[in-house]
C-alpha cells in the first residue's frame, strides 16, 4: 500500500522500475573491477529477494517524497534590498546649479566675477553678474571659529599651501592645534582666511558640517574650480 501511494507522488517512478534498477547495480557490482577479465568460475548468482528490494525501493521513494515536500514547504527567502547610493557633493551641486541665485541686497555687475559663500547652507557660489556658473559644498569655521561675514577680495594666493595653527597662535599639540602639508588653491580673502580644498574631513562634512578654523574648505575639484574662477581682487562676499 505504502508503495502505491508513493507512486501516486511520484509519477514515472513506481517500486516495480526502482527494483529493476537496484538488481541491475547488484548486478553490475559483481562484476569484475576496472574492465578486467575475470579468472574465477563463474558462480551461481542467488535469486534477489524482492521482498527486500521492494522494501528499500519504498525507503527510497519515501525519502524522495520528504526531501520534494521539504522543499516545496521552506520559506521562500526574502532578497534583501539593494541600498541607494548617496548623491555625491557634486551631483548634489549639478541639481542645485539651475537654481542658484545671488544674496538680496548685494550689487554686482553684469559681466563680473565673483564669489558668494553661504554660511548657513554650506554652500559655495561662483557668479558671473547674477548667474551662478558653480556651486560647491563645502565646510566653513566651527562655532568659536566663524567665517567672517562681509565683502573681501582675495588678496593672496598659493598654489599649494601649508596650513599651520601656529600661525594662528594655537600651538600644535594644542587640541585644536594642526600643522596640513599640501594643501591645494589656496586663495586668501582676510588674515587667515582662505578658500581651499580640504582633505582631511570626511565627505559627509561637506555641505553639511561647519568644521573649519574660518577658512572655507572644499573638495579638490572644486577648490581647482575656484582657482580658475578667480584671481587677486576677485570679490567674495560672505553671507548667512
Amino acid at each position: 500500500m505504502r508503495g502505491r501511494v508513493l507512486c501516486l507522488l511520484l509519477p514515472g517512478l513506481s517500486v516495480p522500475a526502482i527494483i529493476a534498477a537496484l538488481v541491475v547495480l547488484r548486478v553490475s557490482w559483481s562484476g569484475p573491477a576496472d574492465g578486467q577479465p575475470s579468472t574465477e568460475q563463474p558462480q551461481a548468482t542467488a535469486e534477489p529477494d524482492l521482498d527486500v528490494m521492494e522494501d528499500q525501493a519504498e525507503i527510497f521513494l519515501y525519502e524522495v517524497v520528504a526531501a520534494r515536500e521539504a522543499t516545496r514547504l521552506a520559506p521562500t527567502p526574502t532578497p534583501e534590498p539593494t541600498p541607494t547610493p548617496a548623491p555625491s557633493p557634486f551631483e548634489i551641486a549639478q541639481e542645485e546649479l539651475p537654481y542658484a541665485v545671488p544674496p538680496p541686497n548685494v550689487a554686482y555687475g553684469p559681466d563680473e566675477r565673483w564669489i558668494g559663500v553661504n554660511v548657513t547652507t554650506q554652500r559655495a557660489y561662483a557668479f558671473v553678474g547674477g548667474k551662478a556658473v558653480h556651486v560647491a559644498l563645502v565646510t566653513t569655521g566651527m562655532p568659536g571659529y566663524e567665517t567672517p561675514l562681509g565683502e573681501f577680495r582675495i588678496n593672496y594666493r598659493k598654489e599649494k599651501d601649508i596650513m599651520d595653527s601656529e600661525t594662528m597662535g594655537v600651538p600644535h599639540d594644542d587640541p585644536e592645534g594642526y600643522y596640513l602639508e599640501d594643501v591645494y588653491f589656496a586663495q586668501y580673502f582676510a588674515p587667515g582666511y582662505a578658500l581651499h580644498s580640504n582633505y582631511w574631513r570626511p565627505i559627509s562634512y561637506f555641505g553639511n558640517v561647519a568644521s573649519s578654523h574660518g577658512c572655507v574648505g572644499m573638495l579638490y575639484d572644486d577648490a581647482k574650480f575656484f582657482w580658475d574662477f578667480a584671481t587677486y581682487g576677485t570679490r567674495i562676499v560672505v553671507y548667512q
